[in-house]
């Protein structure tokens, strides 16, 4: 049978309804009376006809699928093995990433579930995304538009939806000489992608293969559209900045149908917007062109794990820590993750560049000799390690495979691409349950001589509930003047620029459904987790109770969102939303003008008409 001439059904049922529905999306909704508009379901009347459907199919050339979730498999316990196939899958994010049913993230407690769309066009060009976006629009649906697949708070899952799935759309294109259309700047040298592209297959193109370097992030399966939208921030962030601030231009279908370009010079509030203001809320970028960066010789990386002996040691080697930092790490050189761990551990993974071994070696020798000496309250678990490594080969899957294969794993499947792989440190995020998620921006001002104890002392008191990890390359303050510079243009919150790190707290499990049988989560241990989460997230906030947020990496119950998110600039971004989308096509819980809908986004309250 021809795809385009698919007959749809105009009332299918959805999938995957053993699922339990979210909680919130009952418990916050609005009475009738108090709503105006309400988007269609397929069991209402308004929903589209399978001819309307079947139009929709022609005009995407047979790109519109009818979404059928692998999990059926596991209602049926004639399909054990099948089942068993599908949550092997789950812990794979190129399958994942490669099925319209599934999402990175299988659900967050008492928050969501993943769930499938009822229907998806699997747009392969602009022109299915316009078509997709003008039914969804026409016909009063619900619009999820999804790349990479990899919100932790469920914004491109909804059930009884329309995506716009935007995977096969994933060229990429470099540049020697790109100038952004209607400006006069200079030429320079660039990357385009496609909004399906991911970071890994972009940094083999970029800098495996063309010897540059482009600003995106450290999970390399994570959607470009999406980080850039979110802000974005990878190991060298404090170097060259943010991914939204390597944006030169993008394409993007407004809600309207109209393709519009946007840059410094067109659309210049919509290129401000997207630059951070959250995806899935002004329109469906389409293309992105983003800033390449002449490749340095040598990145490095500093490793290593110490434990404590006791409570009072423990208190020692974090002040020693941060007092290093502040004073020999505190710069654009440096990035990733320090974790202050339960159990007086301090487990330190971070990356540099514009810094040679020697000079490295030479930066952590006093706080190295300060654990080594003191053998009676400190053991190094795992011993320090400090090695540099060829900048070209940062990303190149062959090259690691051969140097460390543990570092990284493959895409197994039959016939995957060779190029499919990813880090062995993000295995848990694919597929994974979340049981609690807090960050915050930790201010810089913190790291001053008379701040330091109260960091330290506030560091220890929320590591005796969770483990808080230190993500430095997610502040800019310290880094370099062009990171920060170009920071302030974008819509990111503001309190970045002033953040030495972003603190996160989270907790996570393996792939799990609520309602389905036998793969359910553990709730007791994910409500343990969610207690402790919290407990260690009030003792870090007491530091900065209005730091913000990072919306990409944050609570579900984010309170006080539009600050936390956006700080001054929501307003701002707000009045664009609604000169674009002043209906509210485009959709997303704690999205940028969210606030007068329901949870689930399928009715709008009659205060904001």
């Amino acid at each position: 049978m021809r795809r385009r001439d698919l007959l749809i059904g105009a009332a299918l049922t959805p999938v995957a309804r053993w699922i339990k529905p979210r909680p919130l999306a009952a418990a916050q909704g609005a009475s009738n009376s108090s709503q105006l508009l309400r988007r269609a379901r397929p069991s209402d009347p308004e929903w589209p006809s399978a001819a309307s459907w079947n139009r929709l199919n022609e005009q995407t050339e047979g790109r519109l699928i009818t979404v059928k979730s692998p999990l059926a498999a596991c209602q049926d316990s004639r399909s054990e093995a099948a089942c068993r196939d599908v949550f092997k899958g789950l812990k794979n994010p190129y399958y994942i990433g490669d099925h319209a049913a599934l999402t990175q993230t299988t659900g967050y407690l008492d928050a969501w579930t993943s769930e499938p769309s009822v229907y998806a066009v699997a747009a392969r060009n602009t022109a299915d995304v316009v078509a997709a976006v003008n039914f969804a629009r026409d016909n009063n649906l619900r619009l999820v538009v999804r790349g990479g697949g990899h919100s932790y708070l469920g914004t491109s899952s909804a059930p009884d939806s329309l995506m716009i799935w935007t995977r096969a759309m994933n060229d990429i294109t470099l540049h020697d000489s790109f100038v952004p259309q209607g400006c006069e700047d200079p030429p320079q040298r660039a990357v385009t992608v496609g909004a399906g592209a991911i970071w890994m297959h972009v940094y083999n193109a970029v800098t495996s293969r063309g010897g540059r370097y482009v600003q995106g992030g450290g999970c390399g399966t994570v959607g470009v559209a999406g980080l850039v939208q979110g802000g974005g921030f990878g190991s060298y962030s404090k170097n060259y900045g943010t991914a939204a601030a390597s944006l030169l231009e993008a394409e993007i279908v407004t809600a309207d149908g109209a393709v519009r370009i946007a840059n410094a010079r067109s659309n210049a509030d919509l290129f401000w917007a997207v630059r951070g203001g959250g995806g899935g809320t002004f329109g469906v970028v389409t293309r992105l062109t983003l800033r390449t960066h002449e490749l340095p010789e040598i990145f490095g990386f500093a490793n290593m794990t110490i434990h404590a002996t006791s409570s009072a040691s423990f208190r020692k080697l974090v002040s020693a820590f941060v007092g290093l930092y502040a004073d020999r790490l505190h710069n654009r050189h440096w990035g990733e993750i320090v974790n202050v761990k339960p159990g007086n551990v301090l487990d330190i993974q971070l990356s540099f560049l514009g810094l040679d071994k020697q000079q490295a070696e030479e930066l952590w020798q006093p706080f190295i000799r300060f654990v080594t000496e003191a053998e009676s309250e400190f053991t190094f678990t795992r011993p320090p390690s400090l090695r540099t490594g060829p900048a070209a080969h940062r990303w190149d899957a062959a090259y690691i495979k051969q140097r460390a294969p543990q570092a990284i794993l493959s895409d197994e499947r039959p016939g995957a691409p060779a190029e499919n792989v990813f880090w062995a440190a993000n295995l848990s995020e694919a597929g994974h349950f979340i049981h609690g998620f807090e960050s915050l921006w930790l201010p810089a001002s913190l790291l001053s001589d008379v701040e330091r104890p109260r960091l330290v002392e506030a560091l220890l008191a929320a590591a005796q509930h969770s483990t808080v990890e230190l993500h430095f390359q997610k502040g800019l303050a310290g880094g370099s003047e062009a990171a920060i510079a170009s920071a302030k243009e974008t819509a990111t919150n503001p309190a970045v620029i002033d953040a030495f790190a972003l603190a996160i707290i989270a907790s996570e499990g393996p792939p799990a459904y609520p309602g389905l049988s036998g793969h359910e989560p553990d709730l007791a241990d994910a409500r343990k987790n969610a207690t402790a989460i919290a407990r260690a997230v009030g003792e870090l906030g007491k530091l900065a109770p209005d730091a913000g947020a990072y919306l990409a990496e944050s609570s579900f119950f984010q309170p006080n969102w539009q600050q936390a998110y956006w700080g001054p600039n929501y307003q701002r971004l707000l009045e664009i939303k609604q000169t674009y989308d002043p209906a509210g096509l485009f959709f997303v819980r704690h999205g940028i003008g969210s606030d007068g809908w329901s949870d689930d986004g399928f009715a709008r309250l009659a205060a904001h008409q």
